[in-house]
């Protein structure tokens, strides 16, 4: 026999902290906690997103055709509208109607839907639910809520369309 000094009988090594289902569950534990809370995270953010207010831009804006770059006020001579991101990055419809610029936002409200300009029947057409907006923006067909949302249209010194959102 081995005369071994660590062990207090004398037989193999002294035995050390014994692994216990307390580490092993506090280690689980932690990390179940780690998890919910993520979880909670990725659920609890959108919501605040959604309940936060927007802060609104009410200066004069440039409407951005889809090349992210200005829009110039000669391209409705070519054309009887043009479609662009303009305040808030919303999508927007320019036309030239009755010899003057009109500019509306060219999502739908009822469901959100993008709208189309038809310039032969001079209206917005929905083609999500069949609703129907005049050259003012007042609906006047279908299950569309309230008017399309308006914006000023203006030239700016550089000759691109400018918007400016109205109160």
């Amino acid at each position: 026999m081995s005369n071994d000094s660590s062990s207090p009988t004398g037989h193999g090594p002294a035995p050390g902290p014994a692994p216990g289902p307390n580490t092993r569950r506090a280690f689980l534990q932690s990390l179940l906690g780690a998890c919910l809370a993520i979880t909670g995270a990725t659920f609890i953010f959108p919501v605040l997103s959604y309940l936060s207010p927007r802060k609104a831009t009410k200066g004069n804006n440039v409407l951005l055709g889809i090349d992210g770059h200005p829009v110039p006020v000669a391209d409705l001579s070519r054309a009887p509208f043009v479609v662009g991101v303009g305040v808030d990055s919303e999508a927007t419809i320019v036309v030239r109607y009755g010899g003057e610029l009109r500019a509306f936002s060219a999502v739908c409200t009822h469901l959100g839907c993008l709208v189309k300009w038809d310039p032969a029947a001079a209206e917005f057409i929905c083609p999500c639910h069949g609703g129907k907006f005049n050259a003012d923006g007042v609906n006047t067909f279908g299950p569309p809520p309230r008017p399309l949302k308006q914006f000023r249209p203006s030239t700016t010194p550089d000759g691109f369309i400018g918007l400016q959102e109205v109160a």
